[in-house]
């Protein structure tokens, strides 16, 4: 992608689990104030819980692993609606939002479906289900989702389709384990997902059920930026906003990440930019059609995991590409 200023309608990725790395927008924290503000706001609504995610995130030895979910779900969410907001608030408008997994949670609060302290009573409840969930694991696998299901064991499922050839499975240990042997003796690769909860799978339907009379209680809105679903890979609906059980089976039902980009894509020319952690959107969007002939292109507000003393330096190259001039 050549350099220079960079224009057209902008919709916004967000991330999820396994976009998390250590020390992920703790620079932004210390080096933009903006930024700072906005995580500071969604620590207070989470109240004590919010203090010690607070210091352990920005600690130089953290007691929890950032990979452990208490850590990467509530970051994972605070991080890239801080940086959804921050561009908001730095007037570029998004005509559209597609997040993945906890990701699509925060483009619902950028969305106005859930006000941000709907949205962190949301987090920390599954968070707080997921020591329930049995011991598990995710990996994604270099092949088809028709080619992975004939090799799945009882108590392993299809936990999201992030590219035509990238398909993520999530269970319990022992069968994950089953099934990925099985895959590597029919010739497939795979990569372990770094996570401790096997997202996705049917292992987290109590989660769901648990969700259910919170996200009933909860005022709701139909959605001010149109929103590509990750679970039906269609706009989201006004009904799908307003139902409590579209947004209770988000941890259960597979990412059909591949096929709402699709969906994006198809809309016309367009500016993909990854608001979150990382670049791994970003790198699977490369993969579009509209993308490797020029009609879309992408752009990582962070880029590849450099470091903490990087990451302002990162958001105003990518500020600068968006024709922004921060104040």
């Amino acid at each position: 992608m050549a350099v220079g200023r960079l224009t057209g309608p902008l919709a916004l990725l967000m991330p999820g689990q396994s976009a998390q790395y250590q020390g992920m927008g703790s620079g932004l924290y210390r080096d933009v104030p903006e930024f700072a503000q906005l995580m500071d706001e969604l620590f207070l609504l989470m109240g004590a819980a919010g203090d010690e995610l607070r210091s352990d995130w920005l600690a130089a030895s953290p007691r929890v692993p950032i990979d452990h979910a208490d850590r990467s779900q509530p970051l994972l969410f605070a991080i890239d609606y801080a940086l959804g907001r921050l561009l908001m608030d730095w007037g570029l408008r998004p005509t559209v939002l597609l997040g993945h997994s906890i990701g699509e949670l925060a483009a619902a609060t950028l969305a106005g479906i859930f006000d941000p302290a709907s949205a962190v009573r949301i987090v920390r409840h599954r968070v707080g289900q997921f020591a329930t969930v049995p011991a598990g694991g995710m990996a994604a696998v270099a092949a088809s989702r028709a080619q992975v299901q004939p090799h799945l064991r009882p108590g392993v499922d299809i936990g999201a389709i992030n590219a035509p050839r990238q398909t993520v499975i999530a269970g319990a240990a022992e069968p994950l384990r089953t099934t990925l042997a099985t895959l590597r003796r029919a010739g497939f690769t795979s990569a372990p997902v770094p996570s401790t909860v096997p997202f996705h799978s049917e292992l987290l339907r109590p989660v769901a059920v648990a969700a259910g009379p919170l996200l009933a209680s909860l005022p709701v809105r139909s959605p001010q930026i149109p929103l590509v679903s990750g679970y039906t890979a269609g706009y989201l609906t006004d009904a799908e906003a307003r139902d409590p059980g579209y947004w209770a089976r988000q941890p259960v039902d597979p990412v059909l990440f591949w096929p709402a980009l699709t969906t994006l894509a198809d809309a016309g020319p367009q500016l993909l930019v990854e608001s979150g952690p990382g670049n791994g959107l970003t790198t699977l969007a490369r993969r579009l059609p509209q993308v490797r002939s020029g009609h879309s292109e992408v752009l990582a507000l962070l880029g590849p995991p450099t470091g903490p003393s990087r990451e302002a330096e990162q958001l105003a190259a990518a500020a600068a590409r968006l024709g922004i001039s921060p104040p």
